[in-house]
């Protein structure tokens, strides 16, 4: 009896310590994982910061960037509109012939240097470029604001680009290679930039022009348009920009 009673003392002792160091080891445990809990929610807080600001940085520098260029496209629409003016007056000279020469020449002396005038957009992309290699897109929750900003780069901006060259080719081709040939103009080809000293308005012959400006101002009214598309989309992105950095 005597033995029973140590036997079951004994176990009591040994049940007491199990739940002890059961309970030391759950109290552990559980700290444990509490401690490895907060530390992943304090480190992804961090990084969610750290991706935070380098969004923001990105739309920040993309404002930038689109804010010239904005500026440089306003600038080249103008400059286009007046060139179709030129290409216009002259092409429909037949369908008035009210117009003296006097008129004409006037016109000529003072708008000459529409013929031989440049522009090619060229975009600050480097940015984006950046943000794009660096794999910055995915930071970006807005994907809205992403795709605009994406088809902008990638689609409009080159668009735009090709239907310019494709103009210049055709003015090189049709109107500069023929003012080579001409008295008083001395043109300096640079890549596809061109600088006129001095212009003789003489020598810019009316019919020549004429059929000149024919196909000129179909190119030259579709870039006008295109200017037009892509500086609403920009001014839209900016707008969108400001309102996600608010």
């Amino acid at each position: 009896m005597k033995l029973i009673k140590q036997i079951t003392s004994l176990l009591k002792k040994i049940q007491i310590s199990l739940i002890e160091k059961g309970a030391y080891f759950l109290t552990e445990a559980i700290i444990i994982i509490v401690s490895i809990t907060i530390s992943l929610w304090v480190n992804n807080w961090s990084e969610d910061n750290k991706n935070e600001e380098i969004a923001q940085n990105f739309l920040k520098s993309i404002s930038r960037d689109l804010t010239h260029d904005l500026l440089e496209m306003k600038e080249d629409s103008t400059s286009i509109s007046r060139q179709l003016q030129c290409a216009t007056f002259i092409r429909t000279l037949p369908l008035h012939p009210e117009i003296t020469q006097d008129s004409i020449s006037s016109f000529l002396k003072s708008n000459a240097t529409l013929f031989y005038t440049t522009t090619l957009i060229s975009p600050n992309n480097g940015n984006y470029e950046a943000a794009k290699s660096a794999g910055y897109f995915r930071l970006l929750k807005n994907k809205a604001l992403l795709n605009d900003i994406t088809d902008l780069y990638e689609e409009r901006f080159t668009w735009l680009t090709r239907l310019e060259l494709e103009y210049l080719s055709y003015k090189r081709k049709n109107l500069d290679e023929w003012s080579l040939s001409q008295p008083n103009v001395d043109l300096s080809e640079n890549g596809i930039d061109h600088k006129v000293s001095p212009i003789n308005p003489v020598i810019l012959k009316i019919p020549y022009l004429q059929k000149y400006s024919f196909y000129a101002s179909r190119s030259l009214s579709e870039l006008r348009n295109q200017y037009g598309v892509i500086i609403e989309h920009t001014q839209r992105i900016l707008k969108e920009i400001e309102e996600e950095n608010k």
